[in-house]
């Protein structure tokens, strides 16, 4: 893909992203439902397990902030694409359709650091957190890593929307397995089921690394462990849109809505 059609690409991103969310829904939807969020999940923390539960959970709800943005944000991204009937021209383009779908999702990446800088300038004085906040600022590049690892699961769990329909239930599965599998709330080695659950799906790893490097702890090992996730599910991502394109192309299924 030359560096015009990277540019046009993202260019249209951002357009697309501003025509669904203008400022107005941003202001009075998109970031007070992530800092509503963040703020629920920390108080249920510390009336689950008092201030180091709410310290905890903390921790946790920065990660599912971003994944509002990188899983149920990006998510929406190919059905757009879909809904509009405009999945035909993509096809016609010769760009691959994972690399268009991620370039389109960098407004989505950008809006998840955002409201996490909201939830961390906000919810941590609210919530008695502040000392915490200010030690997870160095964190941010752990943070901006789960970001992509999350958003690479997105796009595959909206990937069906190359097919018939744009289908939002596998996208919200990945939200609540997320939630339930990568240790955003359930400390890890609660449940084997769900440890091993949870060691494949993005966040798990980089959540980990966090609260080692807050307990002065190794962390590098983590961070690793979160990349290798992340990529695993970038490249799942292009298998399954490839296959997706072919499969739509040879039953006529991406001229339509």
């Amino acid at each position: 893909m030359s560096s015009e059609r990277v540019r046009a690409t993202v260019r249209l991103g951002f357009l697309e992203y501003l025509a669904d969310n203008p400022w107005r829904i941003q202001v009075t939807s998109v970031w007070p439902l992530a800092l509503a969020q963040c703020l629920f999940f920390t108080l249920l923390g510390r009336v689950a397990a008092g201030q180091s539960g709410g310290a905890f959970a903390f921790v946790g709800s920065l990660a599912l902030v971003l994944a509002l943005s990188t899983i149920g944000g990006v998510g929406g991204v190919p059905g757009a694409e879909k809904t509009a009937g405009t999945l035909y021209r993509l096809q016609l383009s010769g760009i691959s359709p994972a690399g268009m779908f991620a370039l389109r999702s960098l407004p989505w990446l950008a809006n998840a650091l955002f409201t996490w800088s909201l939830c961390l300038l906000l919810v941590a004085p609210l919530t008695g957190h502040t000392r915490l906040a200010l030690s997870l600022i160095p964190a941010l590049p752990l943070f901006a890593l789960m970001a992509l690892t999350s958003a690479a699961a997105g796009l595959v769990a909206a990937s069906p929307a190359m097919g018939r329909r744009a289908e939002p239930l596998l996208t919200n599965g990945m939200m609540y397995l997320v939630i339930t599998g990568s240790g955003l709330f359930i400390p890890a080695g609660s449940s084997p089921v769900i440890d091993t659950v949870g060691g494949l799906l993005p966040l798990r790893h980089g959540v980990l690394a966090v609260r080692r490097l807050l307990d002065g702890r190794p962390w590098a090992a983590e961070v690793a462990y979160e990349a290798l996730i992340g990529l695993i599910w970038a490249l799942l991502a292009v298998a399954l849109y490839r296959r997706q394109a072919a499969r739509a192309r040879r039953l006529g299924t991406d001229d339509f809505s």
